[in-house]
């Protein structure tokens, strides 16, 4: 799938996260924001996260989107700073 070399533990957790802000998505959003709020409730779910794994786990955020823009559950500006729902989401 992606080839972002992290455990599949917080791989995992990652993606359900990123499901479950989706959910809290209103119109255009800022792509940045978005990672940093996935990122966030990550370690707030008490996962410590090295430099080098965050730095591995915000483009892992990124796969997760892109993934979905291309199934048409979201859309992405040409730019990719923004993005927005499509359609709702069943997790």
């Amino acid at each position: 799938m992606s080839s972002i070399d992290l455990p599949e533990e917080l791989r995992r957790l990652i993606e359900e996260v990123t499901m479950n802000k989706l959910n809290e998505v209103r119109g255009k959003t800022e792509t940045l924001i978005f990672v940093d709020s996935v990122i966030d409730e990550v370690k707030r779910r008490g996962v410590v996260m090295d430099d080098d794994t965050e730095a591995k786990a915000r483009p892992y955020v990124v796969d997760i989107l892109w993934t979905l823009r291309k199934r048409g559950v979201i859309a992405m500006d040409d730019d990719l700073l923004h993005f927005s729902l499509t359609r709702s989401q069943d997790t």
